[in-house]
C-alpha cells in the first residue's frame, strides 16, 4: 500500500508539471501578446510616422490596417502611458484641419449671409493653419482671422487683421520664418497688410527619450504589420487554444497512466497477499 500511494503521488507531481508545461505556459503567451489600441482611425502616413517614433524608443508596436483603409496603433499594455507621453512630446498625432471644400460642403439649405461669412472665415483659418502646421518643427499651429463687415454705406471700415500662433520646437529656430510666415497670410487673405499680421512663438522643451526608458515589451516581434483586425485577435488566442488542447490530450494520458498504476498495484498487491499467504501455510505446516 506505501508503494502504491507513492506511485500515485509520483504520478500526481508529474501531471501537475506538465500541466504547467501545456496549459499555463501557452495561455500566459497569450496573455502577454495582448495589445492595447494607442490610436485609432489614422491616416496611413501620419500612421507610419507614430509606428517609426515608438520603435526607435524601444516600444513594442504594430500598426492595424482597417478596412476603410485607415490605421489603429497597437502597444503593449504596459507601454501604454509611456507611448502616450512620447507622442504627445513630439505632436503626434496631428490636429486635423478641414479643407475649403469640406466646409462649404453642401447642406441643402439656402445660409444666411452671416452663416456663409462665419464659414468662409473658418474655412481660411483652417487652410492657413494646416499649411503652417507642415513647416518642420511645428508641433501645433491656428490662424484666427477677423475680416471687417460688408456695409458698403460704412466709410471707417474696420481692416482686416490676422493672428497667428506656433507651438514649436525649441530646437526649431523658427523666428527667423517670421517675414515669410506673415507674408503668407497676409496674401491669403483678400485686404489684409503685412502690418496687420500678429505671429506668436512658443517654444516647447522636449523631454529626452531613451530606449532604456521604455518599458520592457513582452514580446520580442516589433514593427508587423496586420492587414486585419481578427488576425490580429486570431493571433493573441492562438496560444489559448493551443493550451486548452494541450490540456485535453495530457487529461486523457493522465487518466491512462492512473488506469495503468492501479493495474500494476493490483498485481503487486495481490502477489504481496499470495506471499503472505503462502508464508503463514509454511509456518502452519513448521509448527503442526
Amino acid at each position: 500500500m506505501a508503494v502504491l500511494a507513492q506511485r500515485k503521488k509520483g504520478s500526481g507531481a508529474l501531471a501537475a508539471r506538465w500541466f504547467h508545461v501545456f496549459v499555463l505556459f501557452p495561455l500566459l503567451l497569450s496573455l502577454a501578446g495582448c495589445k492595447a489600441d494607442l490610436y485609432t482611425k489614422v491616416q496611413e502616413r501620419e500612421a507610419n510616422e507614430m509606428l517609426a517614433l515608438l520603435l526607435s524608443k524601444g516600444v513594442d508596436a504594430v500598426r492595424v490596417v482597417a478596412k476603410d483603409g485607415t490605421s489603429t496603433i497597437q502597444v503593449e499594455a504596459k507601454q501604454l502611458a509611456f507611448s502616450i507621453n512620447l507622442l504627445n512630446d513630439q505632436g503626434l498625432p496631428r490636429q486635423s484641419f478641414k479643407s475649403l471644400g469640406e466646409v462649404f460642403r453642401g447642406s441643402g439649405l439656402v445660409a444666411s449671409p452671416v452663416e456663409e461669412r462665419a464659414r468662409y472665415v473658418y474655412a481660411l483659418s483652417e487652410e492657413l493653419s494646416r499649411t503652417i502646421n507642415d513647416i518642420d518643427g511645428v508641433l501645433s499651429a491656428r490662424v484666427h482671422v477677423v475680416l471687417p463687415k460688408n456695409d458698403l454705406l460704412r466709410q471707417d471700415a474696420t481692416p482686416s487683421s490676422a493672428s497667428v500662433f506656433i507651438r514649436h520646437d525649441s530646437n526649431a529656430k523658427l523666428s527667423a520664418l517670421l517675414p515669410q510666415i506673415k507674408m503668407l497670410v497676409a496674401n491669403s487673405i483678400e485686404g489684409l497688410s503685412y502690418d496687420k499680421v500678429a505671429v506668436v512663438f512658443v517654444p516647447v522643451e522636449r523631454a529626452q527619450y531613451e530606449l532604456s526608458s521604455a518599458p520592457a515589451a513582452a514580446s520580442g516581434q516589433s514593427g508587423k504589420f496586420v492587414s486585419d483586425p481578427i488576425l490580429a485577435v486570431g493571433i493573441g488566442g492562438a496560444g489559448a487554444a493551443f493550451g486548452v488542447l494541450s490540456y485535453v490530450l495530457l487529461s486523457a494520458r493522465v487518466r491512462q497512466l492512473g488506469q495503468s498504476f492501479r493495474k500494476v498495484a493490483n498485481l503487486g498487491a495481490g502477489a504481496s497477499t499470495r506471499a503472505v499467504q503462502t508464508d503463514g501455510e509454511k509456518l502452519n505446516s513448521d509448527s503442526r
